[in-house]
């Protein structure tokens, strides 16, 4: 048993590395190719999630007065960040260590020069290539390497998590990713072993994943769900928190004292302990969700920007049968967190390349997903061709979007079906005639000189197949 945990903990590492390296050269390829606009990774909103850092260690002004003009006849102006300060919480030794590099290299020290840029890069590069081990980590507890592996680089590659976890490694979501992958893949762990150390690290990515993005507090629902299949069952799980409730309410008093920096600035701008810094941004369709156009609309839909991401529908179907403890648990969160989604003042949350609020809840979808390649294995050759060829056409797609998008060509708004068409109908018509640019042909080396030895050591890898539940 020890061997096989040094050989899983192995094989996790390797993930890890090709990921992280796969990242972390994209983003130093996108800050370094003219082409795209001279691209910075501190833009937009992920300007709100990283001022905390500049305010806490350049300024030492948390009120944000350094930042925002105002009048001369103001004296005493406070900013309330909208964002969450979680990111920031994350961000912290990725800032100081771009801080020192400043220093060193004699450059302006104002938070947003080059080694700021590059220490969030590599943050983002960072928690995702985490998120991706604790997908495959979970992964592993049902289904063999292989399927574990290729679930986690479809999710990778083939979606939209590529382009937050690199061109926009600023915002929230590669945390976000991390920290629901963390609480999954803790879960099943905490049921089976229900020990104080287990509920310590359950409680602490539980605070920090609702103090990164508050609506990712959702994922307690998969957790409070997990194994749960009928009304007994849910009869007994409430018993069982009751037999456990010092465990309970420590798991309380530690998630509570984690967003405590949340707490602390919000009394700090506001006198207030509790405050929604949002103003009028609200969930205020809560009675006209756009859930058709969240899901299938050219304007960002889920499934048109991510359309790998349908295996993971079919799986859906599937998960009573084969995976029977996820299924009420991702039933629950994934109708949660899509109606909620759905029922936000902007439903498509702004320009984005596809919907970047899903990719918070990547790590479930990862499950029902890694079901369908686990019954694709043991069906024809016929099946398991079609299975690859659809997945090699999005994750193809997936990354020519992603560089028209970083490179101005596919907007962040106003996406319609000509625009679509006429996106491809150019791009597909300069590879005839041009050739491949050379942002996007870096883009496609990177990816294979950091993933191909991987795949290949996972591809060839030795070891027993674990089998989903039937």
């Amino acid at each position: 048993m020890r061997r096989m945990l040094t050989k899983i903990d192995r094989r996790a590492a390797i993930l890890f590395a090709g990921v992280f390296c796969l990242s972390l050269l994209t983003s130093a390829l996108l800050l370094c190719n003219n082409a795209l606009l001279n691209h910075t990774v501190i833009i937009s909103d992920g300007i709100g999630y990283y001022l905390y850092l500049p305010a806490a260690f350049i300024h030492h002004d948390m009120t944000m007065a350094w930042e925002v003009a105002r009048p001369a006849a103001l004296t005493s102006y406070t900013y309330l960040d909208r964002y969450a300060i979680g990111m920031a919480v994350l961000w912290v030794p990725f800032f100081l260590a771009g801080h020192a590099m400043t220093l060193l290299t004699g450059h302006i020290a104002d938070g947003f020069t080059i080694w700021y840029q590059a220490a969030i890069a590599c943050a983002g590069a960072f928690y995702t290539a985490l998120g991706c081990v604790f997908t495959y980590l979970l992964l592993r507890r049902y289904f063999s390497t292989r399927v574990s592996y290729f679930t986690v680089l479809t999710i990778c590659i083939g979606t939209n998590l590529y382009f937050y976890a690199t061109g926009n490694a600023s915002y929230s979501h590669a945390g976000s990713f991390c920290l629901t992958a963390a609480v999954l893949y803790l879960t099943p762990v905490w049921y089976e072993r229900l020990s104080y150390g287990t509920s310590l690290l359950l409680a602490i990515a539980l605070g920090l994943a609702t103090m990164v993005r508050p609506t990712n507090a959702l994922v307690v629902l998969a957790w409070a769900l997990w194994n749960i299949a009928s009304w007994s069952q849910l009869a007994g799980r409430l018993q069982l928190f009751w037999r456990q409730r010092a465990k309970m309410v420590l798991m309380a008093i530690v998630s509570v004292a984690t967003l405590s920096p949340q707490f602390w600035y919000w009394h700090l701008i506001t006198g207030k302990w509790i405050t929604y810094s949002y103003g009028g941004a609200t969930f205020t369709n809560i009675l006209h969700p756009q859930l058709v156009n969240i899901l299938f609309s050219v304007e960002r839909g889920l499934f048109f920007w991510a359309p790998v991401l349908v295996l993971s529908l079919t799986g859906f179907f599937l998960l009573p049968r084969y995976l029977k403890e996820w299924a009420t648990p991702l039933y629950v969160l994934a109708l949660v967190f899509w109606y909620l989604m759905a029922s936000w003042v902007v439903w498509n949350f702004g320009d984005s390349y596809g919907h970047r609020a899903f990719i918070d809840i990547y790590p479930a979808l990862a499950l029902p997903m890694a079901v369908v390649y686990e019954r694709t294995r043991t069906k024809s050759i016929k099946a398991q061709r079609t299975v690859i060829a659809f997945v090699c056409l999005c994750i193809f797609a997936s990354l020519f979007l992603t560089y028209q998008y970083l490179g101005g060509v596919l907007p962040g708004h106003g996406v319609d079906w000509a625009l679509y068409l006429h996106i491809w109908h150019t791009g597909i018509s300069g590879f005839v005639t041009y050739g491949l640019t050379y942002g996007f042909l870096g883009m496609l080396a990177v990816a294979c000189l950091t993933l191909g030895p991987v795949t290949y050591y996972f591809v060839t890898a030795k070891e027993s197949a674990r089998h989903i539940a039937s």
